[in-house]
């Protein structure tokens, strides 16, 4: 199922924002309502001992009676040189325990607003519920209220909330459109990255640049690269393939060519003959050359062949020296093979195969008739696995050549056919074991070649042995 980076990003971002502000909105919201109450409370206490302090004062200078008519039936303070929304919120009373009533704020109602003389108290008056303080002279003469109707109080809570909360609100369309800039901005190079892959060529393999890029990306990109030197070596295998192919096969074609045009115009009968004889030796020649090809271009290509097991060696040696055994019976060639340990090696057994093979076959391909092959495997700092023959041998300068694919040597390339490739890949297969490949003159005069495995990492071989027959056969071998 195809999904959006970018759509997922902005939902999950959007949403946690939402969330965390809805959240913090309404945690908000109680803790200032909560708060503007305990203020609203704070002013009406604060309100009143600052009334206190007045009438006290006045009534310590005697002249609390000048501010006020005590024969006006209201006996509201109706001076006032500050006017504000605020100013009408509070409302107190002046109450003297024998005149009654003798000051009181416009807001005020006309009956005392508590019969408590200190503290605070919520009476209804006139279908109002009231919030009051009191307090009181020592000798309860007077009495001071100041209070608040709930009414007023809870749309005064309401506004400050609002106040609060509107610039939350209003910022959230803009934290959206942020959260989406930044989202846009930092899959950038994501979207770079997508074009200039859709601008590459086919063929075009060259890696990609990492710079300018978030490190997140770079992993990314860098397996890419890796992935694209994969496909340019897998490209470059297969283009070299089909370079030795057609180079190879182009003059055994053209002579298989001439061969079946003889074949078919001529009227001897022996001739005939021995042109078809022709074509089936440059028939199996080609099979033989083809399969080697086909082999080589696998081992370079195919990451299975990289599987590896314990094997005993020696029985990989016996196994391809019985199926060679008939070729080398022909020539009258005498096969030993010697091995003083049971060895075991960690390799792919189908590329051991191939190794083994090939060197054994340029053995009894290069051994004279009568000539003498010796195969021998010795353990000592590596598994050494040599085969020497009685053949003519490579000459010392021509070593390193002889590894080179399709490279054969002058003195032997019309005496005897092949194809070249055997021991490039036996190099080959031997890089891919860390074994090393030494070629010298062997002790009959011809050539010797050996291949050294690296032992496995236990030191005790007897030990080594006895792992690895329980790896390979469980707990059936003790």
């Amino acid at each position: 199922m195809k999904y959006s980076l970018r759509n997922i990003l902005l939902f999950t971002l959007l949403s946690a924002s939402a969330l965390i502000w809805s959240v913090t909105a309404y945690v908000s919201y109680r803790l200032t309502r909560d708060e503007v109450v305990k203020l609203f409370d704070a002013e009406l206490a604060q309100s009143a001992h600052a009334l206190y302090s007045f009438v006290g004062h006045l009534l310590y200078e005697g002249s609390l009676n000048e501010l006020w008519d005590l024969d006006s039936p209201e006996k509201i303070l109706t001076h006032s040189t500050f006017n504000s929304k605020y100013t009408q919120k509070i409302a107190f009373q002046l109450i003297s325990k024998t005149e009654g009533l003798i000051l009181r704020s416009r807001t005020a109602p006309v009956k005392p607003m508590t019969d408590s003389l200190n503290g605070f108290t919520k009476m209804e008056i006139d279908g109002y519920l009231w919030h009051v303080f009191s307090i009181s002279d020592d000798k309860d003469e007077y009495i001071i209220h100041v209070g608040q109707r709930d009414d007023v109080r809870r749309e005064l809570k309401d506004e400050i909330v609002s106040h609060l909360i509107k610039p939350l609100l209003f910022s959230l369309p803009f934290l959206g459109v942020v959260i989406g800039l930044i989202v846009r901005r930092a899959l950038k190079p994501v979207n770079r990255l997508t074009q200039q892959l859709a601008r590459r060529e086919a063929n075009y393999l060259k890696p990609l640049s990492t710079r300018h890029l978030p490190t997140e990306i770079v992993p990314v990109v860098e397996e890419i690269n890796t992935l694209f030197l994969q496909l340019e070596k897998a490209f470059e295998n297969e283009r070299r393939f089909t370079a030795d192919a057609s180079h190879e096969l182009k003059t055994p074609l053209a002579g298989l060519l001439t061969q079946a045009q003889v074949a078919m115009k001529t009227s001897d009968e022996g001739m005939r003959q021995q042109a078809l004889g022709r074509i089936e030796q440059a028939v199996k020649r080609m099979t033989n050359m083809v399969q080697q090809l086909l082999t080589f271009s696998r081992i370079e290509s195919d990451p299975t062949y990289l599987n590896k097991q314990y094997v005993e060696l020696s029985r990989e040696v016996i196994q391809i020296i019985a199926e060679l055994e008939p070729e080398a019976h022909k020539k009258q060639i005498s096969m030993s093979f010697e091995h003083n340990s049971v060895a075991y090696v960690k390799v792919n057994v189908p590329l051991i195969g191939i190794l083994i093979r090939n060197i054994l076959d340029n053995a009894v391909k290069y051994t004279p008739r009568g000539g003498k092959i010796v195969i021998s495997l010795t353990q000592r700092q590596a598994l050494e696995l040599c085969v020497e023959d009685s053949g003519p041998g490579i000459a010392i300068e021509q070593y390193d050549d002889a590894y080179k694919r399709f490279y054969r040597c002058i003195e032997t390339a019309n005496k005897v056919q092949g194809t070249g490739l055997g021991l490039s890949m036996v190099q080959r297969i031997s890089l891919l074991h860390d074994a090393e490949l030494h070629m010298d003159k062997s002790r009959f005069g011809g050539l010797k070649l050996a291949v050294l495995f690296p032992l496995l990492p236990e030191a005790n071989p007897v030990k080594n042995i006895k792992n690895v027959k329980k790896q390979l056969f469980g707990n059936i071998i003790d």
